[in-house]
């Protein structure tokens, strides 16, 4: 008997590269899915449930991922090499003005009364002026001494781990971002590639109709296509000629459209100035930065005491106590949330201009890199869990349509 009139006396073997097809894409869909979700582990740990690959490496994956921009696209000190510390103070600093106005008057009223009071508006306006300026450069010298240590000040990676502690949908969110057009090509692969797995199953069927023959096929199918696209969106990396055609990985060759979408969502997400000013907030940093202020502001204090009639004035004690309160108006003012530490750290849009820029041009594995983690440790756990629901979709093919011809 030949194969067509085994095909008209069993019309339902034309569904097998049907099946196939279906069984392909449902289990790449799967895996898709398995990467991102739950973004908690659901089940009794530490074995007995599942938690989607990206979020339970999440660290992981920022360390590679992530961290690839402080190690090979941006060094902390490229945002403020054009630094312009005199010009930045005269755009920021008009509450500092303002303040130094507020405390002048303040401190001479509670301290000098009578003297404060008998200067006429004119000599009072100089004093304010007077002040304004030197405050003003004090101000500039800080900010400029702290553009040049800005590797001491502000833990660009630490920043990268805080955002990812603080969102844990993060990772996911970075991941399908960048690699949406390849997740999207994962999906769909799986029913093309199972097709055409599924035209060989149902050749092997009329031929050979064993037992184990859809079993395995199922298996094979669920195994191969998810195997298959993954490689397909990483190699290979560079252009490569088979005969008449040129290939080239999916991800290697959206490398300009995945730079900006990474670039956007990193800008966006993780190097936000409120991430970067909480960075530059912390203990060490806080400390590190008033100690130069402290510095500037004895140097100003000690200038005026050279000053005879200031010199007659100025006693220990209310140096000390002028001393104090200036730091704690000073740092006041300086860590508003919207004040002049936080215009001095909002850097996004350069992060992102510079990643983009440098991005689009990498070499094709650090490139890979961006993406590649989130699939490389764990990926055979995608591929067997394809394999596995490959496997269980034959058992039900057979038991529910080719019983008859097996038993």
């Amino acid at each position: 008997m030949s194969i067509f009139d085994t095909i008209a006396q069993s019309p339902e073997v034309l569904t097998i590269p049907v099946v196939a097809g279906v069984i392909g894409w449902f289990t790449n869909w799967l895996a898709v899915k398995m990467m991102f979700h739950p973004t908690e582990f659901v089940g009794i740990k530490p074995f007995l449930g599942w938690q989607g690959i990206v979020p339970a490496n999440a660290l992981r994956l920022a360390n590679t991922g992530l961290k690839l921009i402080t190690s090979q696209l941006l060094r902390v000190p490229e945002l403020f090499e054009d630094f312009d510390s005199k010009k930045f103070v005269d755009e920021n600093g008009q509450r500092i003005r303002a303040l130094t106005r507020k405390s002048i008057e303040e401190k001479a009223s509670a301290h000098f009364p009578q003297m404060w009071a008998a200067l006429s508006p004119a000599i009072k306006e100089q004093v304010y002026t007077l002040a304004e300026n030197e405050v003003m450069k004090v101000s500039s010298d800080v900010m400029e001494q702290a553009a040049e240590r800005i590797e001491d000040l502000l833990d660009v990676e630490q920043v990268v781990t805080d955002a990812v502690l603080a969102d844990k949908g993060l990772m996911s969110k970075v991941f399908l971002t960048v690699g949406a057009a390849e997740f999207k090509f994962i999906e769909i692969s799986g029913l093309y590639f199972g097709f055409l797995f599924g035209l060989v199953q149902m050749l092997v069927w009329l031929l050979y109709p064993a037992v184990w023959v859809l079993p395995v096929f199922g298996f094979l199918v669920g195994y191969v296509t998810n195997w298959l696209a993954l490689k397909l969106i990483f190699e290979p990396r560079k252009p490569t000629k088979f005969g008449p055609f040129t290939v080239q990985g999916l991800f290697h060759k959206r490398q300009a459209d995945i730079s900006k979408g990474f670039s956007e969502i990193v800008s966006k997400r993780v190097f936000t100035g409120e991430n970067l000013f909480a960075e530059f907030g912390k203990d060490s940093s806080r400390r590190a930065l008033m100690n130069m202020v402290r510095e500037k502001a004895r140097a100003l204090i000690e200038k005026y005491k050279q000053n005879p009639m200031a010199a007659t004035m100025a006693t220990p004690a209310l140096v000390e106590q002028l001393e104090k309160d200036l730091l704690t108006e000073v740092e006041a003012e300086m860590y508003r949330p919207d004040g002049m530490i936080f215009e001095f750290t909002n850097k996004s849009d350069d992060i992102r201009e510079k990643l983009m820029e440098r991005m689009s041009v990498m070499d094709p594995e650090p490139f890979e890199n961006v993406l590649r983690p989130a699939f490389k440790q764990d990926e055979w756990k995608l591929i067997l869990a394809g394999a596995a629901l490959g496997l269980a979709a034959g058992i039900v093919q057979l038991v529910t349509m080719f019983a008859d011809q097996v038993l």
